[in-house]
């Protein structure tokens, strides 16, 4: 049997087909063989695969960003809670109690603890006068800081807490955590932007407690120089 013999008694791999006019390398007749061809070895692969399949983890568990053992405030990430849907997980509060929360709230800072009322009283409660409540207090009492002018002689923006109430009181949670404020509005005064900004970082520099009132009449007295 010669060459052309040869050639011309080639079949396809796959169907079996003629062969004719395909060159002397190629196995099958076309693209659609070549590639139902393709498929039909992967599903034998599969098939005689002998590793079990399905419920295979999306990540490993050391990739991932909240871990066992991180802490977000007073909540410490116990154990994740594996399943469908926004991802959950068991944490540990501050005060002992252990609970079921999502992992994007507490680590966003929607959710900063276990909300046991005993422990932790929502600050929503009318009773509890919180941070943005005393500023909104001053507002409702005195009025926009926008106004009147700051000492520097510029419009106000910012009712400014004075760090001289020795009844100050602190956000013990949330957004605005540690920071001190006064339930008195006569403790507030109308500051611009940059004014209470420097205010409040010489305040943040002095060790200790609050500013008591030889350091508030100082930086009033800095205040009126830097506006002369």
């Amino acid at each position: 049997m010669n060459t052309t013999d040869q050639m011309t008694d080639r079949a396809c791999q796959h169907c079996g087909g003629s062969m004719e006019g395909k060159r002397p390398q190629a196995i099958h007749c076309g693209e659609r063989c070549r590639d139902q061809a393709r498929r039909q070895r992967e599903r034998e692969a599969r098939q005689t695969d002998p590793r079990p399949r399905g419920n295979y983890p999306t990540s490993r568990p050391n990739q991932r960003k909240h871990r066992p053992g991180n802490v977000y405030g007073p909540l410490t990430l116990v154990e994740r809670i594996e399943g469908s849907g926004e991802p959950r997980a068991l944490f540990r509060c501050g005060c002992g109690n252990v609970k079921a929360l999502r992992i994007g709230n507490v680590a966003s800072g929607v959710t900063a603890n276990c909300t046991d009322r005993a422990n932790h009283p929502d600050p929503r409660r009318k009773d509890v006068l919180t941070y943005d409540g005393a500023h909104n207090r001053v507002k409702g009492q005195r009025g926009s800081a926008s106004q009147y002018n700051c000492r520097c002689g510029n419009q106000a923006e910012h009712w400014s807490y004075s760090h001289a109430d020795h009844d100050q009181a602190r956000m013990p949670e949330g957004r605005e955590a540690g920071k001190p404020y006064s339930t008195n509005p006569d403790h507030y005064t109308p500051r611009c932007r940059g004014c209470h900004a420097r205010f409040d970082n010489s305040h943040r520099r002095m060790a200790g407690g609050p500013l008591s009132l030889v350091h508030v009449a100082l930086f009033m007295a800095t205040s009126d120089e830097d506006a002369a």
